[in-house]
């Protein structure tokens, strides 16, 4: 459920330091990128996610961000190199909704069938902490035990082909002569950051955007999504 206007979270009393830059490994991030095509099916291309991958490391590597930080990266198109597991993301995807509508942790997901919306409102609002479970930050540990902090990056890019605009174009006008409203679905363009304090899985920084601009296949263009993706980076103004 991607919040379309972004949504942001800092732990309290955490700032990065940029007079000791702490080492942040960003581990293989989890991406798809590919085409949504008439049928509304997505397909994914493995040589836009190789490019991907090149533009959203030298992306990185230029933010004004980069200053406060020592980035680790792997290079993610070698052939020995391997997703994280399930064990991590599961959960990071879980406490990424909890984050969104600010709930405690393990609110998500909500069960088939439950009114998640009245759910969600009887929650009482407040700050809450989130933490990524031992196996998890263990796993991320691995990826390179001198860091003291892990970036997770999530992305789901679709761009649609001509045949797709067209229908999605006359799809629209129908609706509108039907409904009086567009209802046709836009592109999906979504995802989430999330940096975790490897000293133990705590959760120091997340943003989450439903409409993420900038396109990570140009290099000329990553950097809007880049700049997007770390809104509110945890350094002292």
């Amino acid at each position: 459920m991607p919040a379309l206007a972004g949504a942001k979270y800092t732990a309290q009393g955490f700032a990065i330091d940029p007079q000791q830059p702490p080492r942040v490994v960003v581990v293989r991030p989890k991406i798809f990128v590919g085409v949504l095509d008439s049928q509304n099916r997505e397909i994914e291309d493995p040589e836009w996610l190789a490019e991907t991958h090149v533009n959203l490391q030298a992306a990185l590597k230029r933010s004004p961000s980069a200053k406060a930080v020592q980035w680790r990266f792997v290079d993610w198109n070698a052939p020995d190199s391997k997703p994280l597991s399930d064990a991590v993301w599961q959960p990071a995807r879980f406490i990424n909704g909890d984050l969104i509508f600010k709930v405690p942790q393990g609110t998500m997901p909500v069960k088939p069938g439950e009114d998640w919306q009245k759910r969600l409102k009887a929650i009482p609002k407040g700050y809450y902490e989130y933490a990524l479970p031992p196996g998890a930050v263990e796993e991320l540990r691995a990826t390179d035990p001198e860091a003291q902090f892990a970036l997770l990056i999530n992305m789901h890019d679709a761009f649609t082909t001509d045949g797709a605009k067209l229908a999605r174009l006359l799809g629209g006008m129908g609706n509108v002569l039907s409904d009086g409203v567009n209802t046709m679905a836009l592109p999906p363009h979504h995802g989430f950051a999330m940096l975790i304090d490897l000293s133990n899985g705590r959760i120091v920084w997340f943003y989450n955007d439903g409409a993420f601009g900038g396109d990570l296949r140009k290099s000329a263009s990553a950097d809007k999504r880049v700049g997007q993706m770390l809104t509110g980076w945890p350094v002292p103004r």
